[in-house]
């Protein structure tokens, strides 16, 4: 043993040098690796404050916004043809969400009428038992209010669909305002695009519905024609006028198939620009086109096709609604708004 260690011992040395040296340079790799990543990371504003580097003079409609498709569809039953989110409304909120698509209809119980939370057929549950409360109006609202006092630089548009009995109209105008008049300072209800300044800590209402009641300020009139159609159109997006100054279009083939639903989306993201008078919402989402398939299905597919599209930086894409939306496709989406690799 002696003599092997005198024979090889400045070998083995060496060996043991280099060897040390190996992990050294292993662990300052793994470092920055690690650094890399942590950097990398930072470059995304908080998902709870995005909207406070953004310039008070700049109207809503220039913002890229991410927004979510039948937002309270959480627990639903049947779940695997309706559910449409993967997080609460208070949830999508916290990951960056801003645009959120309200689906309600009159609902009663033993104490009364009152405004709950629908999708298609079915109702959205507080919790995934299918005997759970109806989620409600007020209860959402209440949330929203939370969300918007701890985070005063942000904005919430909330476009109101009525999907109840159409004999229902005046009751459910009657119930939507008198939820919103108990807290009215929080709302901004005018028919023209505001500035973000005017509407930081407040709800924008964008109403999906007729006004039977004439109320005067009841918000932007989002009450576009129904998309319905499984063929294909040239054109897949529609332009209406809001008022004499601003125009809205619209992309929401919600009975196209994936492929079709790919390229009317990515048609509009290329070819129609959202500006301080034009407001433009671009639905990603997708109920199919009859064949077997449900919403999570087709999401995976073109939410990923989101995801690895380039949204160029200081680029105002309007707003972009998902089923099943994430973190990373509400960042995705608002980081548009900033510079590349921002802090």
């Amino acid at each position: 043993m002696q003599k092997f260690f005198r024979e090889n011992g400045a070998k083995l040395i060496s060996a043991l040098v280099i060897f040390i040296m190996l992990l050294v340079c292993f662990a300052n790799a793994d470092n920055g690796e690690i650094e890399e990543a942590v950097t990398d990371s930072k470059r995304y504003k908080s998902t709870t404050e995005w909207m406070q580097e953004i310039n008070d003079d700049t109207p809503i409609s220039s913002i890229s916004i991410p927004g979510t498709h039948d937002s309270a569809a959480e627990y639903i039953f049947p779940g695997h043809f309706l559910k449409t989110q993967g997080m609460s409304i208070a949830d999508q909120l916290t990951n960056g969400f801003r645009y959120l698509d309200i689906r309600l209809a009159v609902e009663s119980d033993k104490n009364g009428d009152y405004l709950g939370f629908v999708h298609n057929f079915g109702k959205c549950r507080a919790r995934s038992n299918i005997f759970s409360e109806q989620i409600r109006l007020d209860g959402v609202l209440d949330q929203i209010y939370a969300f918007l006092k701890a985070h005063p630089s942000e904005t919430v548009l909330f476009c109101v669909k009525d999907e109840g009995k159409k004999d229902n109209a005046k009751e459910f105008e009657e119930l939507l305002f008198k939820s919103i008049n108990q807290n009215k300072s929080s709302w901004y209800l005018y028919d023209t695009i505001p500035k973000l300044s005017r509407v930081r800590g407040k709800i924008v209402l964008l109403r999906r519905f007729s006004d039977a009641m004439n109320y005067g300020n009841t918000g932007l009139s989002f009450n576009w024609n129904d998309q319905g159609q499984k063929t294909s159109v040239d054109l897949p997006y529609v332009m209406y006028s809001l008022n004499d100054s601003d125009k809205l279009w619209v992309q929401d083939r919600y009975k196209y198939n994936v492929g079709q639903k790919r390229d009317a989306f990515l048609d509009m993201l290329r070819n129609v620009q959202a500006d301080d008078h034009t407001f433009t919402l671009n639905f990603l989402s997708t109920a199919g086109d009859g064949t077997f398939g449900h919403p999570k299905g087709y999401a995976e597919v073109l939410n990923g096709i989101l995801m690895t599209t380039n949204l160029a930086p200081q680029t105002s894409y309007g707003t972009i609604v998902v089923d099943f939306g994430t973190r990373e496709i509400a960042q995705h989406i608002y980081m548009s708004n900033f510079q590349a690799n921002a802090e």
